[in-house]
């Protein structure tokens, strides 16, 4: 027991002399220190809307004011022709855009012609035909009330107080009704800061499973270096199999100790339980390949070869791991491809 826990001590005060390690670690710390500085952006959630006002009657603009007013997550602004409604969405500044024409009024009272207001998109309009609809709930009551006086006095019915007030409030009944139209939010919600935070994006989470699988290869290094120098020589294949398993081991630790620190310091949730299942997966990982790189004959060759090789296959676990880019979702290759990279896998 002693031994064991000699030799144990020694590969940890070993791998604290890596300076790897210690750029790993300050790298993730780095990087969680940067996204708890960095303050969220705040911007607005409001969808702007445009409308232009052909008509230019009172009653347009009562529409317009009326809608300017409304209390949704569309932000109605009147704009001054249809050359300023086009370049504002061109530019972006508004999402969707409305024309109420010329003649827009005269043509609601008349029985005979459908009143048309002119909607305005791009392939970038977000929720267009829910803008229209909002603007068709302001329309609705008023100009379903100005048709029906309208069709009424076209006809030799006299419209006496008495019945003008009967029929008012059968029409009533029905507009306030679920029969004819509703649109309405979720009850108890109130539009009047809508605004969301941005944060930017740092993929500490991802550096920390390539970190990990990163310190797992240094160890076998260790392991490797041992082996061309002859020091497991006089030891059994038990001992053998405990170096080949605690050289990863003594190098995974720190730097999943610091991948916890930095998930904490950042709020990145995570699964303790699968952090412990992919550190001993790595670790294991790495004892095969020093076995197999072990395999290799003559001496000296071995660590030599693996130097050579590891810093490629770094390379292509941190494009293809999904650290920076996940690529699995391109395609059934690109997805099998990634599987053959650990940090894919955290």
């Amino acid at each position: 027991m002693r031994i064991f826990l000699n030799r144990l001590y020694l590969c940890f005060k070993r791998s604290f002399k890596n300076p790897y390690i210690y750029v790993m670690a300050a790298v993730l710390i780095i990087m969680a220190s940067v996204y708890v500085a960095v303050p969220a952006k705040e911007s607005s959630a409001y969808i702007p809307v445009g409308i232009v006002d052909l008509d230019g009657t009172d009653r347009s603009a009562e529409i317009i004011d009326s809608l300017i007013e409304t209390d949704s997550i569309f932000s109605f602004y009147e704009i001054e022709d249809e050359d300023e409604l086009y370049t504002d969405l061109a530019s972006g500044k508004c999402s969707t855009g409305f024309v109420i024409p010329e003649g827009f009024t005269d043509e609601s009272l008349s029985v005979y012609r459908i009143p048309k207001i002119l909607l305005v998109r791009t392939n970038a309009s977000t929720l267009p035909l829910m803008s229209g609809e909002e603007v068709f709930r302001k329309l609705f009551p008023d100009l379903a009330r100005r048709i029906l006086i309208g069709s009424i006095e076209r006809t030799d019915i006299p419209l006496t107080d008495d019945y003008e007030q009967v029929l008012s409030d059968i029409f009533n009944s029905y507009i306030n009704s679920n029969e004819i139209y509703r649109l309405e939010s979720a009850d108890g919600i109130e539009y009047g800061d809508l605004s969301v935070k941005n944060k930017i994006e740092l993929p500490v989470y991802k550096f920390c499973g390539f970190f990990i699988f990163m310190a797992a290869l240094l160890g076998v290094l260790a392991c490797l270096n041992d082996s061309d120098n002859r020091i497991y020589l006089r030891m059994s294949r038990t001992e053998r199999i405990f170096m080949g398993l605690i050289l990863p081991a003594v190098h995974v630790v720190p730097v999943a100790a610091v991948s916890v620190i930095s998930c904490l310091i950042t709020g990145t949730v995570f699964s303790p339980l699968r952090l412990i299942i992919y550190c001993a997966a790595v670790i294991i990982l790495a004892f095969i390949v020093s076995v197999l790189f072990d395999l290799i004959p003559g001496q000296g060759r071995k660590s030599r070869i693996f130097s050579a090789v590891l810093p490629t296959y770094l390379i292509l676990s941190f494009l293809f791991g999904g650290v920076l880019i996940d690529l699995s979702g391109y395609g059934p290759a690109l997805k099998l491809l990634s599987m053959m990279f650990p940090p894919y896998f955290f």
